[in-house]
């Protein structure tokens, strides 16, 4: 029977929107976390090949290939439902690219949690001027490349994602600060709800 006290929230939304925030917020607070772009970091490493974007995206293409597009999913499923039965009430898993993971995820954990898609969303111009200055070796370095990723992302099916969210956040306009106390009370109103 699903206990409907314990819930997954699954990020999305797209690079640069504030994806990250979230999950280090919810760290912050005690919940749960699992990161799906940790998961093709690892794999990347695994390989001894270098993080740069070129890099993760061909392997997570490879992975999603070999085993369909809900292969990051089913790497994370032990670790949420480790989480969720060592007593702590709500995992934020961080990265959900497609709709493939959301259904192998809720078919996975339906009995055990509620799942709730929380997408984190901002402007084209303002995503690629925090990508730019966050400057992670797999982040684009021109405006070509920061579209070339953006439909990269939006071929995984990045966009059914966010269609079907049950929960957005605006992130444009905000300080950092105001940013976080905005997802420390959204997460903070999920998990008492």
């Amino acid at each position: 029977m699903e206990d409907r006290k314990k819930k997954v929230i699954l990020v999305t939304g797209m690079p640069g929107s504030g994806k990250s925030i979230v999950y280090d917020v919810a760290k912050k607070l005690g919940f749960g976390t699992v990161s799906m772009g940790d998961v093709v970091r690892e794999e990347v490493k695994k390989r001894g090949l270098k993080p740069t974007r070129e890099n993760m995206s061909r392997v997570a293409k490879e992975l999603r290939k070999k085993e369909g597009m809900h292969a990051i999913a089913i790497r994370i499923l032990d670790e949420v439902l480790r989480l969720l039965s060592s007593g702590i009430d709500l995992v934020v898993v961080d990265g959900i690219r497609g709709y493939e993971e959301v259904e192998y995820l809720r078919g996975n954990l339906d009995t055990h949690a509620k799942l709730l898609i929380l997408t984190v969303h901002a402007s084209p111009s303002t995503r690629f001027k925090r990508l730019h200055k966050r400057g992670r070796e797999d982040d684009p370095k021109t405006w070509e490349e920061f579209l070339k990723r953006d439909f990269e992302e939006l071929s995984f099916g990045i966009g059914n994602v966010i269609a079907h969210s049950d929960l957005v956040i605006i992130n444009e306009g905000l300080s950092m600060r105001e940013f976080k106390e905005l997802v420390e009370s959204v997460i903070s109103s999920i998990a008492n709800s």
